[in-house]
């Protein structure tokens, strides 16, 4: 679960109003042969329209519009004459992305509006909300394909899973050799997943900690149980012979308990890129309506990347996934880049040797001085705090030393790991200025990438990501069900 997610009140920064609906134009008229013509004009710019639509309510596509001067248009294959077309369209505002109301088309004849599926009705006023499974893959893979495991501690202490039909159970190790088990490599697994195809909206739990959404494409994940069912095995980055090795899975995680916590969730890539996401939280009642995540192609994420990143972090990248380096065995002790940001940390502590520290911040101020391989500090006067000098490995992993000692020491440490991932370390007045991150040759070229590819400049692509509120979690204002989390799932 992310670091964030354990302070649930401290960031409620960026959070943004519906749309309203005098936000656009919008039409699909003949445009010969069987070719129906689409056309978007937001009132304000847009950064990116997508147009989505079934034909006789099935085979989605989804496509990026094309835009000539504020008027985005996408004309279709030809189609059958009296062919219905059920069309919607993802527009950004601002940022964030909001879905318009669905409307339908007959090739030949014209346009009416139908009612929009995004805010499912809320679920009896027990606490729950619906999960909503978008299919955005472009027609690469089918609802069939496309396998969602949702696994959380719904009880405390006691971890289960979700069924489609929004019953939860226990995880249990016999369900390994129970009728309809996985196996894979001769290994018996249990089936705790199920298809798009199956369920597309789930109700989510009233209350489920350290809950995490795994989606995967063509095939379930597999997943093992510990023999005394307390616990579960999550896939193995750098194990070659995990069993997930050759799955394309992505994830999101999020925890809630209706009327005691409030619902704090997020996209991540602290440990993978496996294919882009977004995901769309929802509740009308507060006003609150924000998208996460990437939106560009899988593709598109591959190549940028390839092209972005300086040479030790190009083997990170593979056929299914892009490895985070703090999951990465060439990062870690003993690895090729195990000392890739070493001489940063070196030239910090020696900077902070012969200069005094200082950070102020969200109110507080921290001061100090190195000595030897310690900071000592104070915050707002009251110490000292000692706080040791990191590896390289503990920053891309914001562990180690970043994350010991007293909730003061952790609180520095998470502020040192995130300046010097963004390569700010030397300039505490730049450590709160998103506009400085990544800028120089010292950085962590990884988290610079999806920060540049993700929606609004965010990413979850570090553990203490969330300083300075540069992650995608989303967190509600209040322990009230949100009215949908819609997952987008990308390719």
């Amino acid at each position: 679960m992310s670091a964030l997610l354990l302070l649930l009140g401290a960031l409620l920064a960026g959070v943004h109003s519906a749309a309203a609906a005098g936000d656009y134009t919008r039409s699909a008229e003949p445009a010969g042969a069987g070719l129906v013509r689409f056309r978007f004009v937001p009132v304000a710019p847009s950064a990116l329209v997508d147009v989505h639509y079934l034909v006789n309510g099935a085979g989605q596509q989804n496509f990026r519009m094309d835009n000539a001067a504020g008027t985005w248009t996408k004309t279709t294959a030809p189609l059958p004459e009296g062919a219905r077309l059920d069309y919607w369209f993802t527009y950004e505002k601002n940022g964030p992305l909001y879905d318009t109301p669905h409307f339908a088309h007959t090739v030949g004849g014209g346009t009416t509006p139908t009612p929009s599926p995004t805010v499912p009705p809320p679920s009896g006023g027990n606490g729950a909300f619906p999960i909503v499974f978008r299919n955005d893959t472009r027609g690469t893979w089918s609802d069939a394909q496309i396998y969602v495991t949702v696994l959380g501690q719904v009880v405390p202490g006691q971890w289960s899973y979700l069924k489609p039909d929004g019953t939860t159970a226990r995880i249990n190790h016999l369900a390994a050799t129970a009728p309809g088990h996985l196996v894979k490599n001769g290994v018996n697994y249990p089936n705790m997943s199920f298809t798009l195809a199956r369920a597309a909206t789930v109700p989510s739990p009233a209350a489920i900690r350290g809950g995490r959404i795994y989606v995967s494409l063509g095939s379930p994940m597999y997943i093992p149980v510990s023999p005394d069912d307390q616990g579960w095995g999550g896939p193995d980055l750098r194990n070659p012979a995990d069993p997930n090795a050759d799955v394309y899975y992505d994830w999101y995680e999020y925890t809630y308990v209706s009327g005691e916590v409030a619902f704090g969730g997020n996209t991540t890539q602290v440990d993978q890129f496996g294919f882009p996401m977004t995901a769309r939280l929802q509740q009308p009642s507060s006003g609150y309506d924000t998208t996460q995540g990437i939106t560009r192609t899988r593709a598109e994420v591959m190549s940028g990347y390839a092209a972005a990143v300086g040479a030790a972090f190009r083997p990170l990248q593979s056929t299914f996934r892009i490895t985070a380096p703090r999951s990465a065995s060439a990062f870690l002790p003993g690895g090729a880049q195990a000392s890739y940001l070493q001489a940063a940390v070196d030239q910090a502590w020696a900077y902070y040797a012969g200069h005094q520290f200082t950070l102020t911040r969200l109110g507080e101020t921290f001061t100090g001085r190195v000595s030897g391989s310690t900071l000592t500090f104070t915050k707002n006067g009251a110490g000292p705090f000692t706080l040791a000098k990191p590896t390289s490995s503990d920053v891309f992993a914001c562990a180690g030393a970043l994350a010991s000692g007293s909730d003061v020491e952790k609180q520095l440490g998470a502020e040192f790991c995130a300046a010097l991932n963004r390569g700010v370390a030397l300039d505490p007045a730049s450590w709160y200025t998103p506009s400085a991150y990544y800028t120089g040759a010292a950085k962590n070229d990884y988290a610079a990438y999806f920060h540049g590819v993700g929606l609004n400049g965010r990413s979850y692509a570090f553990p203490y990501d969330d300083v300075n509120d540069r992650s995608t979690v989303q967190i509600l204002g209040n322990a009230r069900p949100p009215a949908a989390l819609t997952l987008g799932i990308g390719w």
